[in-house]
């Protein structure tokens, strides 16, 4: 019976359906199957990757078929078994697993998450050295956030508030006026975007859980995997981790993610990829246009990868890296992901997420599981913020001075390292965001720096946490964007100081 409701989907193909998109279409052939016994309740449903081969159609259209077949009740997923029909339709759900110990993932293998590893050692040197100066931490200057701007905006808000904004939403959809807004900027970024296909969440971080799931639910009872940047951005690895997914490290040079690192991924079976077009963490490289557009070469035979992109810096970067979403031969498949978090408020928790609706359908959904909706009320203030006069001044003299900080930092570590005889690398190319990474001389281990910079007044990062693998010991992470440019020197020497003292100490050098 299968057979014959595949060829009807089939077939589905070569009509236009009235402008109904192929997936709905899809579901309805197979709903309707359900109900009339065509297709039998306990019966097992091809994978989604067995059925998207057999129909000739992409992996995210066959998830979208299920996914609505699993709203209406039709349908239930069995954790390492498959999808079966339920057993009376639109009234028998699956059970619930019960949520014990043992079912949350552990914590990679009994290690600490890495973003705990930071945290740990960031207080333990607080503790030690309360007075050095603190550039261990991924935020912006509070400084140079938009203080005023974001006061106006709550008032204006808080001045039109009526009791209905304060009810349950009519819908999910984006409030006007913001998604007014961010059509204007994304289009100032070059990424031409609909408002229907937007939705607003809490973070990005939010996001990346949400599609961590989604894409569980494209494989049911098979590994998942998904290559990320290494370095990397630790907060996304360990989110996408702990939902039980396997990641695959995709190398970087300046201009991001090499095309050699992407198709190692995908040589590997991954069922999506994420980027950092620009301002990454921690590197703070970014795309250029030829190496985007080779990555969207690579890409583009593949169609059932997922192409995830964090523009974490978006409003406060300098660069324009563009975005996978405008290549017409990827974008059905892209998600990209924009955060206010470094630009306007870490606390306003608010992000972005821009995807057509094979994808942004079943997000949807997630989310409306995961939350419901988000405050609407916060979503004006963000509104009223992107279209304040003074925003776009503020936002140009925040981005100024990221950069001449990072430059100051740049330049200084690259001199005082020169003038010393010690070999430290920084970025030949200019970068964006908040971040410098420095590279130490071979077999000079960063743990040991970290702790004998902050004995000469400054605090920061070893490179560790931001790699899938241990063994990577000859890197610092420096948030420039949380220090005066007069005080690089200062920085840089007691970086080279640290370096000198130690490399003439044995126990200092790695063992090969």
């Amino acid at each position: 019976m299968m057979l014959e409701v595949q060829q009807r989907i089939a077939a589905l193909r070569n009509s236009s359906g009235n402008g109904r998109p192929l997936y709905e279409r899809a579901a309805h052939e197979m709903a309707q199957a359900i109900r009339t016994g065509e297709l039998r309740p306990g019966e097992r449903l091809p994978s989604v990757r067995q059925l998207a081969t057999d129909l000739g159609l992409s992996v995210t259209t066959v998830m979208s078929v299920y996914t609505r077949l699993g709203e209406l009740g039709l349908v239930h997923g069995e954790a390492g078994r498959g999808t079966f029909i339920t057993e009376t339709p639109e009234i028998a759900q699956a059970a619930p697993t019960p949520r014990t110990s043992e079912t949350v993932p552990p914590a990679r293998g009994g290690s600490a998450w890495r973003r705990q590893v930071l945290a740990q050692t960031e207080a333990r040197l607080k503790r030690s050295h309360p007075s050095a100066r603190d550039l261990t931490r991924g935020g912006p200057d509070p400084s140079l956030l938009p203080l005023a701007v974001v006061k106006r905006a709550y008032g204006d808000v808080a001045a039109r508030l009526r009791a209905q904004n304060l009810e349950y939403p009519a819908t999910l959809s984006t409030e006007p006026e913001l998604a007014e807004a961010l059509v204007g900027r994304l289009s100032d970024d070059g990424i031409i975007a609909e408002a229907d296909d937007l939705l607003i969440g809490g973070s990005t971080q939010q996001f990346l859980a949400l599609l961590a799931g989604l894409l569980q639910r494209r494989s049911p009872g098979e590994t998942v995997l998904v290559g990320v940047e290494e370095p990397g951005y630790q907060t996304a690895m360990d989110t996408l981790e702990f939902h039980g997914l396997n990641l695959v490290p995709m190398p970087l040079d300046g201009a991001g993610v090499t095309v050699e690192g992407l198709r190692g991924a995908i040589d590997a079976g991954v069922s999506a990829v994420l980027f950092t077009p620009r301002a990454h963490s921690p590197t703070g490289c970014c795309w250029t246009a030829e190496r985007r557009r080779a990555l969207a070469d690579v890409l583009t035979p593949h169609p059932d990868v997922w192409v995830i992109e964090d523009d974490q810096f978006a409003e406060a970067a300098s660069s324009r890296a563009g975005s996978l979403y405008t290549d017409p031969r990827l974008r059905e498949r892209v998600v990209y992901l924009r955060s206010f978090s470094k630009s306007i408020a870490p606390d306003l928790r608010l992000s972005a997420a821009l995807a057509r609706q094979p994808i942004r359908h079943p997000l949807t959904l997630a989310k409306s599981f995961a939350d419901g909706w988000t405050s609407q009320t916060s979503q004006r203030v963000l509104a009223a913020v992107l279209t304040d006069p003074e925003i776009d001044d503020l936002l140009a003299t925040a981005r100024t001075e990221y950069a001449r900080r990072r430059a100051a930092v740049r330049e200084a570590i690259r001199h005082t390292g020169a003038s010393r005889d010690i070999e430290l690398l920084v970025p030949e190319l200019d970068t964006d965001g908040l971040h410098v990474w420095v590279t130490l001389p071979g077999g000079c281990d960063a743990d040991r720096v970290v702790e004998a910079t902050a004995q000469r007044g400054f605090l920061l990062a070893a490179g560790q946490p931001f790699f899938l693998s241990p063994g990577n010991q000859r890197h610092l992470r420096i948030n420039a964007g949380a220090l005066p440019a007069d005080r690089a020197p200062q920085l840089a020497a007691a970086i080279c100081e640290a370096a000198v003292t130690l490399m003439s100490q044995p126990t200092a050098l790695l063992t090969p």
